[in-house]
């Protein structure tokens, strides 16, 4: 595309925090296959990492971490797993890129919650959706507002679970916002997804699917927590743009992952390949992945000349906000940092373009 779609977005009343810097993967020779120049990284990268271990820690070691498994595969042992893994290079990388004005605190919970949807989402993957009501028993249920879990013991973990969900909270009163409990609310949503239908008779079911299965509601309710922001999620003003942006995260980030998923379905790793190329080279009967591929990169592209159209479209009838600006501004970030985080991350075969 001729011009960053971020540069009108510039042009409108935003102010971005002294909490992550502007960086420039393209100009750092990455192979970059999206419209979206410009890229922000959360300063607080390590606070993300440390916080990351010390939970991945608690669910290796809770004794109902390690009782939760089937097929061999118990959270506790995926937890394991990722701490003895380069995990740093891994889904770790996602708040810093994803979320990137979060401040210390809310960076801190940030890390915190995405060690819930790592775990807990693996664990989905590799179960039947049945298998899944223990986890929410024994954990999901504790972040409902409804939970009243005082005569029951707690291990170390749940412990430490129940504090983060009460500072949360303690936030949005101080703040007098709900975008703590929004962001709660959209995570036990993804946690509770149903498993994925036999077909889709077309790609706007998939991505309709998708959107829920790739956590993207999830998504905008950590970004508007990490900038403590009031925007209304499903205001008519942005719903055009919001869908978009659903599309556009969903189709990259299966772009980005494609082929590790393929490798892992074919290998009996995972139940479900939940991925818009399989989705495109099935609908479209095309010969080959590589086909399929080109044709998904094709969809990306063009979700992003419809971005471009509709950030224009508001740009000229002038009636955002300025806290609205700034939700677009950093959600323009979301999808730059998801391709970028698919570009190097270990998860989807990166590891060529490590920076150092």
């Amino acid at each position: 595309m001729g011009r960053d779609l971020s540069d009108d977005v510039e042009s409108q009343p935003t102010e971005r925090s002294s909490n992550a810097i502007d960086i420039s993967p393209s100009k750092a020779g990455l192979p970059w296959a999206t419209g979206i120049l410009s890229c922000r990284q959360n300063k607080y990268w390590q606070l993300t990492l440390d916080t990351t271990r010390v939970f991945l820690a608690l669910f290796a070691a809770d004794e109902t971490a390690q009782k939760l498994f089937k097929s061999g595969h118990s959270i506790a042992e995926i937890s394991r797993q990722e701490l003895r893994s380069n995990m740093e290079e891994g889904w770790v990388k996602f708040p810093t890129y994803l979320f990137t004005e979060g401040d210390p605190q809310r960076t801190r919970l940030l890390a915190i919650v995405n060690v819930f949807i790592f775990v807990f989402d693996d664990f989905w993957e590799m179960h039947e959706t049945s298998s899944f009501t223990s986890v929410q028993e024994e954990f999901v249920s504790r972040m409902k507002p409804d939970f009243n879990g005082d005569d029951k013991p707690r291990t170390i973990l749940q412990s430490m679970i129940d504090q983060a969900i009460q500072e949360i909270m303690e936030l949005d009163r101080e703040c007098g916002n709900n975008a703590g409990q929004d962001m709660i609310d959209l995570m036990i949503r993804f946690f509770t997804r149903p498993p994925p239908p036999a077909k889709y008779n077309d790609m706007e079911e998939f991505l309709l699917y998708r959107h829920e299965d790739a956590a993207v509601p999830y998504v905008l309710g950590c970004t508007r927590f990490a900038l403590n922001s009031s925007v209304d999620l499903e205001s008519p003003r942005l719903s055009r743009y919001l869908r978009l942006l659903k599309d556009h995260v969903s189709v990259a980030n299966d772009l980005g992952s494609w082929e590790k998923e393929k490798r892992a379905y074919d290998s009996g790793k995972v139940l479900y390949l939940i991925n818009a190329v399989d989705v495109v080279k099935n609908l479209f009967h095309l010969p080959s992945d590589r086909a399929a591929v080109a044709i998904t990169e094709a969809l990306q592209l063009q979700i992003e000349v419809d971005i471009d159209a509709e950030i224009q479209r508001m740009v000229d009838m002038d009636e955002l906000t300025a806290e609205e600006w700034r939700f677009i501004d950093a959600t323009l970030h979301v999808m730059s940092g998801n391709v970028f985080v698919s570009t190097v991350m270990s998860r989807y075969g990166g590891e060529a373009f490590k920076l150092v």
